[in-house]
């Protein structure tokens, strides 16, 4: 027995020993462990890793993350590899030293990082540089394991015989990789490896949270291709055991846009390993799950805050409050974004209080960043802070709706629609719960799908009628709950039979029970529309389809819910049975829809086509068997898409019981649904036989209309016999009340359509997948609710918003609109997520009122606008560290009026306060800021040819304009960005006062003076003053006069300060006895009461035989007088003189013009005379004369350049070949 103990494990150590000679002599190309790493051993290895996001060029101010770690790796079986991350730190750039390196120091999450990354080993294996799975504890946080895939990656190294390229496994997928051997010794010791990682299949951009309500969106892809990113790796193997001894790389990210090389927005990542020691191991267990098999690429982690606090929300949002009225509206909208992007980082917890305390602090802007935010945990926020507002339970219902047709929702939103809806039953937020779910499930059984079943299945009750009174909002009809639950059920049909075969089960008890009403029991056969058809449910719809006591439309139905995807059996079965159906409704429609599948070409349909055949057997389905007034299905098909159609009668009415339209449309052999419409009727009868029937209100009333209009009236009679129906019944003898007996035929039709049942119709529309019903007794409700808005929004906010703005002058308005967002990440080899963001916010508002007192109102009003891009790009630590590199461009505008006016009698005062601070016109400024985790700190400008300039001038008293700009010019350096990623950059226009003026008046008076004598003349006078009150006080007065009585109008302006006195003199021209009839005006412009200009025009016309027209210009400054006259005169003949004359100084010119012509002679006289002493105001002409000639002289004498000629000789040629060109 002892020797057999000592025979087995001589045999053990036997196996152990041949396994480790198989492990050294494996094929290097299948297995990472032969090659690099041995079969029993233990590699220790230091590994650092840091990001540093900066902009290269300006000032050295750098952040990001910095991990160190003891990594540990065991290879217990060939190609199985055990990563154990020992002894890590997180850190985090805190300032920059004076050598420009930065200063690290440990971050406030970083024992929870050791912890984290210490937690759980990992396990992976390696097949080929192309073949690595890992496989991770379940419960692995996602960004530690992204940490880990960052080792992992940098291990990942072939055995390279030869410089070749190939694909390698690494953290961005698989990578095309250039290998360069630097040295080579037995093997190559000195390798380097570059990729461009924009051709890495797992390198693509990952969609963040972006404003659903932004109309720029979904650029993610196309903005990857501003970013180049590269990575360079240097590793130095161990000649001998061939493992490595250090791993070396650098991975750069560089946004182009304003970069210079490598200048510019740019983020580092470096990885260093350094081989430490190795040792032998025992351990040769590697045990690994299959279902937690995870690729070695970048997974998405989620990103939120390290700080999950509610100070940070709350403190930006009270400093966005505090903006109105400050000089700081220019930060309206960073802040804004600032707003929205807290709340994203914050989870659900700590989002749910800040909501509740934002709410009391701003309802207005907490809505507007709720509604832009865009992530799960926002909607959740929403959802709950809706069931706070009273009195709207419509536009709750509008946004629960709406945040339902968000795609790709998650557990937690399904389960906040759960919530919602539990809260509230309506139809809307049913509706919604069962499109949030629908898009939800992909198949598999969740815990959230499976609440939302069993919620569903109570409501249902096996449609008993019977309901929990827990649930708030039920409708008072049970019913009707049960009838909106089925239709709910459809929508979700497939989540629904995946998690609960006990709803499937209670759906076919309501169709079994025969104390519901028809329409809930098709409700119920249409629930499986979305469903597959299993054997259950196939069995069970085929009893319903051939029950011969059922309902037409209930078979029908079910029917339908078959032909969606038969087999051979089902098919052969109903062809089978046509002939003995004694419903002809049924037999119809069948028929029909068989010969429309026979008739189909669609791809689709091919296979139903041969299981209609082969039942057949050389049967054939004639057309006659489809009868025309029967239920039947209809359908045309083109080229781009079908129409599909339903008519569905019963036996006992002549009116259809259900007409259904549904269209498709084929776009690359894909059928895709566009809108469904079907109307459904109950009890319509009664109605139209009170209407239409033998003894209805048409019929009976044409047959009077035309007894009554007789042989006289014959073409309306015969009209009206073409509208009468035919009937056999004998003609009534009307009476010649005619109008007495319409009225009581109205009578007898209110009479009939009372006592009829109610009628009732459903409308079902079915618009790209989401569909919604409404029923005639919900119209009348809809038509209340469309009324009380039109009168709330015409009637009711009208008033109320102008009494509102008339009573006070605090109010405020302001819209913050995120219009453009774009966010994604890319993956680094850190294992940390590099953030690019690129945003546009648009803030419009205004603040201000109206007071009115009596003879006094106050009237305020600044209106200020704001655009800000933002973009941001920085590698970050998800729950740990935020660091990144923000670039903020503002354009801002505003302006104020802020006015009080004053009303007298006479009087009206307008009085406005000087400005007290700057009013920026217009601002633009662009600054960089490096964020870091708590504080963000604007990145320093280059000092290198900066420019400051302050440009003041005065605009009027008291205020100045002013242009301001600073930047730097970085064109004088190579190594700098291009603008203006150079420095902190600034252009404005502001209006700046002086603080010499308190306040600026505008007075309107009117009075009425006394002039002449003894005061008999009375002038109406309005006087206009504006003066500027304080220190430089100016004024400035306009005044206007009229005397009636001597028709003078006179008008004057007045400003001291500037010694301006100036005034407009209009006065009529009155006759005298001797000037016959002469009229006139006078124009007079004067200057300090100095006459400037008088322009005088005078006329006068004596019985159409004596005209005068006289036209006068005086300008006494320059001594001009000019004169324009012209008389015409009209006896035994015509005779007309126009005499001009003009007067300057030393000049004079005078022009007479006569025209005389009868009926024998035409006479023309034309006299000028002009007399000139121009040359005694130019005194030594002679002298100037003289010095001309001296000037030309010498300019032709000058000597032409390399030549003998001179000037003189070639302007004398040129003239003389100019005149012989002439002559020729």
């Amino acid at each position: 027995m002892g020797y057999n103990k000592l025979y087995l494990l001589m045999l053990l150590s036997s196996c152990t020993l041949a396994q480790q000679d198989n492990g050294s002599n494996e094929n290097p190309s299948t297995c990472l462990s032969t090659s690099r790493f041995k079969v029993n051993k233990k590699y220790i290895y230091q590994y650092i890793t840091e990001s540093s996001n900066g902009v290269v060029g300006t000032a050295n101010l750098k952040n990001g993350p910095k991990v160190t770690c003891q990594v540990e790796i065991e290879v217990p079986q060939t190609c199985g590899f055990i990563m154990r991350t020992m002894e890590c730190t997180l850190s985090e750039v805190v300032a920059m030293d004076h050598q420009g390196q930065p200063v690290y120091k440990q971050s406030n999450g970083s024992w929870a990082f050791q912890a984290a990354m210490a937690r759980n080993p990992l396990k992976f294996s390696v097949q080929q540089t192309t073949s690595v799975q890992l496989y991770p504890e379940s419960t692995e946080p996602v960004n530690i394991l992204n940490v880990k895939r960052g080792i992992i990656s940098a291990l990942i190294v072939p055995a390279m015989d030869e410089e070749e390229a190939s694909l390698l496994s690494t953290l961005h997928g698989q990578c095309l990789t250039e290998i360069l051997v630097n040295k080579k010794k037995d093997i190559a010791v000195d390798v380097t490896l570059s990729r461009d990682l924009s051709q890495c299949d797992q390198f693509y951009s990952r969609k963040l949270a972006n404003s659903p309500l932004a109309l720029v969106q979904n650029l993610h892809r196309p903005l990857t291709k501003l970013i180049t990113s590269k990575q360079e790796c240097n590793y130095h193997f161990d000649n001998k055991g061939k493992h490595i001894i250090t791993a070396m790389c650098k991975e750069k990210h560089i946004y182009l846009p304003f970069s210079n090389r490598d200048d510019g927005i740019l983020s580092v990542v470096t990885q260093e390993l350094r081989f430490q020691s190795c040792k032998r191991m025992n351990k040769r267990v590697f045990d690994v799950d299959p279902s937690h098999k995870k690729p070695l690429y970048f997974e998405e982690p989620e990103d939120k805050s390290p700080f999950q606090t509610k100070d940070a929300a709350l403190s930006t949002l009270s400093d966005l409050q505090s903006l109105t009225g400050s000089d700081h509206g220019q930060k309206r909208t960073s802040l804004f974004h600032k707003l929205v992007s807290t709340l994203r980082n914050l989870r659900n917890e700590t989002l749910s209080q800040t909501v509740s305390e934002m709410l009391r602090l701003s309802t207005w802007f907490t809505w507007q960043a709720l509604l832009q935010c865009g992530t799960p945990e926002c909607t959740s926020a929403i959802l709950q802070a809706i069931r706070t507002l009273d009195g709207l339970a419509l536009e709750v219902d509008a946004l629960v709706y709406v945040l339902s047709l968000q795609a790709n929702p998650d557990a937690a939103r399904v389960g906040d629609m759960l919530s919602m809806t539990q809260y509230k039953q309506s139809k809307i937020i049913m509706y919604a719960l069962g499109n949030t779910v629908k898009k939800f499930h992909q198949g598999k059984k969740t815990p959230e799908v499976t609440a939302v079943s069993e919620f569903m299945r109570t409501l249902l009750n096996d449609c008993s009628g019977e309901m929990n009174d827990d649930f708030n909002n039920l409708p008072p009809d049970p019913e009707a709950m049960s009838f909106l639950v089925l239709r709910v059920v459809g929508v979700m049909g497939q989540a629904m039979q995946t998690v609960s075969p006990d709803l499937i089960s209670s759906i076919m008890k309501c169709v079994k029970r025969s104390d519901i009403s028809l329409s809930n029991k098709k409700a119920a056969i249409q629930a499986f529309r979305q469903m597959d058809i299993n054997d259950e449910i196939k069995h069970f719809l085929k009893e319903v389809y051939q029950d011969p006591l059922g309902d037409v439309e209930i078979r029908i139905a079910a029917y339908l819910i078959l032909m969606k995807n038969p087999d051979q059996a089902i098919v052969t079965d109903i062809v089978n049975n046509i002939e003995a159906m004694k419903d002809d409704q049924l037999k119809n429609f069948v028929f029909s829809h068989l010969k429309n599948i026979q008739k189909s070409n669609e791809p689709q349909m091919h296979w139903y086509r041969e299981y209609i055949e082969l039942a057949l057997q050389d049967r054939l389905l004639t057309t006659n068997e489809v009868i025309d007034g029967k239920s039947r299905n209809y359908k045309i098909e083109s080229p781009v898409g079908a129409v599909w159609g339903n008519i569905i009668f019963d036996a006992t009415d002549t009116l259809p019981k259900e007409v259904m339209l549904e269209t498709t449309l084929k776009v690359f052999n894909y059928n895709y649904d566009i809108f469904e419409f079907s109307v459904e009727g109950r009890g319509l009868e009664p109605t139209v036989e009170a209407l239409f029937g033998e003894n209805g209100f048409f019929p009976d009333s044409i047959s009077r209309v035309m007894y009554w209009a007789g042989d006289q009236a014959q073409m309306i009679k015969e009209v009206l016999h073409r509208m009468a129906p035919k009937t056999d019944r004998i003609k009534k003898q009307a009476s010649q009340a005619l109008l007495n007996d319409i009225a009581k035929t109205i009578r007898k039709l209110m009479k009939d359509v009372r006592s009829s049942p109610t009628p009732e119709a459903t409308v079902y529309l079915k618009l790209l997948g989401n569909e919604m019903y409404v029923k005639t007794s919900e119209i009348r409700k809809m038509a209340e609710n469309l009324f009380m808005y039109f009168s709330v929004f015409f009637q009711v906010l009208p008033p109320q918003i102008f009494f509102e703005f008339t009573s006070r002058t605090d109010n405020e308005f302001f819209i913050h609109y995120i219009f453009m967002e774009n966010s994604f990440s890319l993956s680094t080899a850190l294992g940390f997520p590099l953030k690019f963001s690129l945003a546009g916010v648009f803030a419009p508002g205004a603040k201000g009122g109206m007071t009115v007192y009596s003879n006094t109102g106050h009237l305020a009003f600044m209106p200020s606008i704001g655009l800000e891009f933002i973009t941001q790009m920085g590698v970050h630590a998800p729950d740990y560290v935020e660091a990144g590199i923000e670039m903020h461009t503002n354009m801002y505008h505003e302006h104020s009026l802020n006015t009080k006016v004053t009303i007298n009698k006479r009087q009206i005062r307008l009085s406005i306060p000087a400005p007290k601070s700057n009013t920026q016109l217009f601002t633009f400024s662009n600054k960089l800021v490096s964020v870091s985790s708590g504080q963000a700190m604007t990145i320093p400008f280059l000092v290198v040819d900066r420019t400051n300039s302050t440009d003041c001038h005065p605009l009027f008293s008291g205020l100045k304009i002013c242009t301001l700009v600073h930047y730097s010019n970085a064109s004088s350096r190579d190594q700098a960005p291009y603008f203006p990623l150079t420095s902190e950059t600034m252009a404005a226009v502001l209006i700046q006062p002086t603080e010499e003026v308190t306040e600026y008046t505008a007075t309107i008076k009117r009075e009425t003076l006394k002039e002449g004598k003894n005061d008999r003349y009375e002038i109406d006078s309005l006087r206009l003053t504006l003066k500027a009150e304080g220190d430089d006080s100016t004024e400035a007065t306009a005044s206007l006069k009229y005397n009636c009585n001597k028709n003078i109008l006179t008008t004057e302006v007045v400003i001291p300060k500037y010694d301006v006195e100036l005034g407009i003199r209009m006065a009529g021209v009155d006759s005298d006895a001797n000037q016959n009839n002469m009229r006139g005006i006078t124009l007079e412009v004067t200057s300090k009461n100095i006459p400037q200009l008088t322009l005088v025009g005078r006329t006068r016309i004596e019985l159409m035989k004596n005209a005068m027209l006289q036209l006068q210009m005086v300008i006494p400054a320059l001594k001009t007088n000019a004169l324009f006259t012209a008389t015409l005169k009209k006896h035994e003949d015509i005779m007309m003189i126009i005499e001009t004359m003009i007067k300057l100084p030393e000049t004079s010119y005078q022009q007479t013009a006569s025209l005389k012509y009868d009926k024998e002679r035409f006479e023309v006289q034309l006299k000028s005379d002009l007399n000139s002493e121009i040359c005694q105001i130019l005194p030594n002409m002679e002298y100037h004369h003289r010095r001309l000639e001296k000037l030309i002289d010498n300019i032709l004498d000058q000597k032409v350049a390399k030549t003998d000629m001179k000037l003189r000789h070639i302007v004398t040629k040129g003239i003389e070949e100019l005149h012989l060109d002439e002559a020729g």
